[in-house]
């Protein structure tokens, strides 16, 4: 549980960090940042046809930025989880942040802190947002939400009704970054690797504190305390 609590006041630090200095000074710069290297949002005439949402909330809610060494509050935020980018509500319309395209890296929304990280999936390097859970160091835990597209069904019989395209949530994938490198954690083997160590520990460890790696607090748990206690040589 310290662990948990030492994870959990990084981040309240890492989000206060500098906004004693003067929280809303560079509103208006960065809103003129926003608007030169995000994209107006748009949205093709099919999705009003897909059931579901793409949003970790459907409504924006005030949330922070950081940009330009300090934290800018009072922005309204949502986050789409399909595109894997972040939305931002203006006076004079909505802005999508494209994670490649612009130069914001950290945002706050939901009480959750996101950060822009770049994940190797098979050949391709992917930039997107991830949600920081905990770090010390030099790990950090980070959660990638997901949404998939079901395709619409339009030919059908007697088997096989029509259905429109929809959103379906999935389960977090849960990634351990060290530096330039990151692990997808698929359980306690992908730990052992992680903090170079016997798998047994792992596994005694886990059993000891009746912990299961499926849920994130635990997960959690069992990251912050072997970045303490195995730092590799």
């Amino acid at each position: 549980m310290m662990k948990t609590l030492l994870g959990i006041l990084y981040l309240a630090l890492f989000c206060m960090g500098t906004m004693a200095q003067n929280p809303v000074t560079s509103n208006q710069t960065l809103k003129q940042n926003l608007m030169a290297s995000g994209e107006l949002f748009s949205w093709s005439a099919d999705h009003s046809k897909v059931n579901g949402s793409p949003y970790l909330t459907e409504e924006f809610l005030s949330g922070m930025i950081h940009w330009n060494r300090m934290w800018n509050e009072g922005i309204d935020l949502r986050y789409n989880i399909y595109q894997g980018n972040f939305e931002v509500k203006l006076e004079n319309g909505i802005i999508v942040l494209d994670p490649i395209k612009s130069n914001i890296d950290t945002l706050k929304y939901k009480e959750e802190v996101f950060v822009k990280k770049y994940l190797k999936v098979g050949k391709d390097l992917r930039v997107v947002y991830l949600s920081l859970l905990g770090q010390q160091n030099g790990y950090a835990l980070y959660k990638q939400y997901r949404i998939i597209l079901t395709e619409a069904i339009t030919d059908t019989d007697l088997y096989h009704k029509a259905k429109p395209a929809e959103y379906k949530t999935q389960k977090p994938v849960y990634y351990v970054f060290r530096g330039n490198e990151h692990w997808t954690v698929k359980g306690s083997k992908t730990l052992a690797e992680i903090f170079q160590i016997d798998a047994k520990v792992v596994k005694s460890y886990l059993k000891d504190n009746k912990y299961n790696l499926s849920r994130e607090e635990h997960l959690l748990e069992a990251v912050l305390y072997f970045s303490s206690s195995f730092i590799p040589s």
